[in-house]
């Protein structure tokens, strides 16, 4: 057993207690009490073997319990005045069902209090001295002490574990929003990808294709080999790098999730589909995009049907998809290519179809390899909850359908009122 300096709060009881005791005990003997033996020596020394032992009752409550007992019953079966270190006992008590396990508080006191009745009961018939209502006393004084020792200590846990549970929510907190800042970073790289690949994919054809027309050994045709040498070059080291990005954001997606248990509950944080950093393409940008995929070198005719609403996250997937599918055309059909691209917006869904008729690669196999473009559309569409179908088209080519669902409650209000003051129109 280790020796530790006692506490000063414990110090400052056992010292309450040595007075008490003193000046209990000394008009006693002045007063001669019959039954009691004169304070001596032996008696100051068992008082001071009853209360010291106190100041250690928070590192070692059970010796203590057991040390103050067996002193105190020596001070009280050899007569001596003993009233105010009769506390003792009780304090040890509530030490022990304080500081620790509730079965060793249980059994220590049980066994205590066993005793306590046995030496009593033997006092009550072997003598007139013991008041036979003590047995009934007795367990009634050590219940209180021991029931307050428990509260005390269920307090103390209780508030341990609140305390645990506000560090762990702080910790969550912390880290949810650590982990909201790298998903959201990695999704601005994304789409970072989805602009930068597309401009680099058309330089390098534009510089392919200058690049036949000037005589192959003049400087210029060097230069234009160097620049379309470069844009492949460079699209092959973001392709590998958005790798890296899309690992982080999946892990850091899935931890943001996990933690919104701790946090505050589902909803606790969302990814935004789009925020003041993101590029904002939207539908009505889409004439653009055919233009410079035609200025490429590739026939693109545009389509769109329809007037709804369509919210902004919906256009920027949308737009994002065609742009893609069109850079893979630009990749991998090959030359004679023609492409189509039809957009169809309805109140509940905006539907995407792009074909192309080229021969350079007619398995779906081909345009996937390398790259994420397949796969960053089925993330798209799978965030918006829609359907995404692709691979070769009969008669040759490649077709890209997808489905984003776009459920708009202001055309269903706007709906609902419009029904609403027909009705009562006819009435």
């Amino acid at each position: 057993m280790k020796f530790t300096m006692p506490r000063a709060s414990d110090m400052w009881v056992v010292a309450a207690l040595l007075v008490l005791s003193v000046l209990w005990a000394l008009p006693a003997a002045e007063l001669q009490v019959q039954d009691l033996r004169p304070m001596d020596a032996l008696g100051w020394a068992l008082v001071a073997a009853v209360v010291l032992p106190l100041m250690w009752r928070h590192k070692y409550p059970r010796a203590v319990l057991w040390f103050t007992f067996v002193a105190w019953m020596v001070l009280v079966g050899l007569s001596y005045e003993s009233a105010p270190a009769t506390l003792a006992p009780f304090v040890a008590i509530y030490s022990i069902a304080s500081y620790t396990p509730r079965s060793t508080a249980l059994r220590h006191t049980g066994a205590m209090l066993g005793l306590m009745m046995l030496w009593t009961a033997f006092g009550v018939i072997a003598t007139d001295v013991v008041d036979p209502w003590a047995l009934l006393v007795e367990p009634l004084a050590i219940l209180i002490p021991f029931i307050l020792g428990s509260a005390d200590q269920r307090r103390r846990v209780r508030l341990g574990e609140l305390e645990l549970a506000h560090a762990r929510r702080e910790q969550a907190a912390y880290e949810a929003a650590t982990d909201a800042v790298r998903a959201e970073r990695a999704r601005i790289a994304r789409e970072l990808h989805d602009v930068v690949a597309h401009e680099i994919t058309v330089m390098t054809l534009q510089a392919e294709g200058a690049r036949r027309r000037v005589d192959p050994d003049s400087a210029t045709a060097e230069a234009l080999a160097t620049i379309s040498a470069s844009g492949r070059r460079g699209l092959e080291e973001m392709q590998s790098m958005i790798r890296v990005l899309r690992a982080s954001e999946q892990e850091a997606t899935e931890r943001v999730e996990s933690d919104q248990a701790i946090v505050g509950g589902p909803g606790a944080y969302r990814q935004p589909l789009n925020d003041e950093l993101s590029p904002m393409p939207s539908l009505a940008a889409l004439p653009a995009l055919v233009k410079q995929v035609q200025e490429s070198g590739l026939p693109v005719t545009l389509e769109i049907s329809g007037s709804a609403h369509v919210p902004a996250g919906v256009e920027v997937s949308a737009y994002r998809i065609i742009q893609e599918a069109l850079t893979n055309t630009l990749k991998h059909a090959g030359r004679g290519a023609q492409a189509h691209v039809t957009v169809m917006r309805t109140a509940d869904a905006v539907r995407i179809s792009v074909e192309d008729d080229g021969k350079g690669v007619t398995g779906a196999k081909g345009r996937a390899v390398g790259g994420h473009g397949l796969p960053g559309m089925a993330e798209r569409v799978q965030a918006l909850g829609g359907s995404l179908s692709h691979g070769p088209r009969s008669g040759g080519g490649f077709q890209v359908h997808a489905v984003l669902l776009s459920s708009d409650d202001q055309i269903r209000e706007a709906a609902s009122n419009a029904t609403q003051s027909t009705t009562k129109g006819d009435e």
